[in-house]
């Protein structure tokens, strides 16, 4: 049943992405089926990162699944990597857990943000600072094609600037 609701999800993905100019439904079904798929992309061997990566740019971006996007700072408390977002959250909007999003090429992506608890047997790789709260980070190195859409982009490089 899972995997069938993956698939239709996927096809959803794609059908409502044609490459050409997005319209604002099209990104809409991205935007939902995207973070869902990601968290699916846990269940396939060689993913999920173990490790953070040794160098991490010193800005990303930090999207809520199915939500906004936000700058974030990168830092480090001791040997353990801490992303700062930069926003506010209301109490029934925290995030449980953030993924680290890496490509193929082992560029980072970004960090999505979802509620509820990290994924069982994901290796906690350091944490999200939002606010005066922090939460656990996991990490995946996974196409991007996967769960995103080149002309619906999750994690916006305008943000960076």
């Amino acid at each position: 049943m899972r995997h069938r609701m993956m698939v239709t999800l996927s096809i959803l993905l794609v059908a409502g992405c044609d490459g050409q100019r997005q319209s604002g439904t099209a990104c809409g079904i991205a935007a939902l089926a995207g973070p869902t798929i990601l968290l699916s992309e846990f269940g396939v061997p060689g993913q999920t990162l173990a490790a953070t990566p040794s160098e991490l740019p010193e800005r990303l971006v930090a999207r809520l699944a199915a939500g906004p996007a936000y700058r974030a700072v990168v830092g480090r408390a001791d040997t353990t990597w801490v992303i700062g977002v930069e926003g506010t959250f209301e109490a029934d909007e925290m995030p449980g857990f953030g993924v680290l999003v890496l490509d193929l090429s082992a560029t980072v992506v970004g960090v999505m943000l979802f509620a509820g608890d990290p994924l069982e047997g994901a290796p906690i790789l350091g944490e999200v600072s939002i606010g005066n709260e922090m939460i656990p980070l996991i990490g995946i190195k996974l196409d991007r094609v996967r769960f995103e859409d080149p002309a619906c982009p999750f994690f916006p490089d305008s943000l960076l600037l």
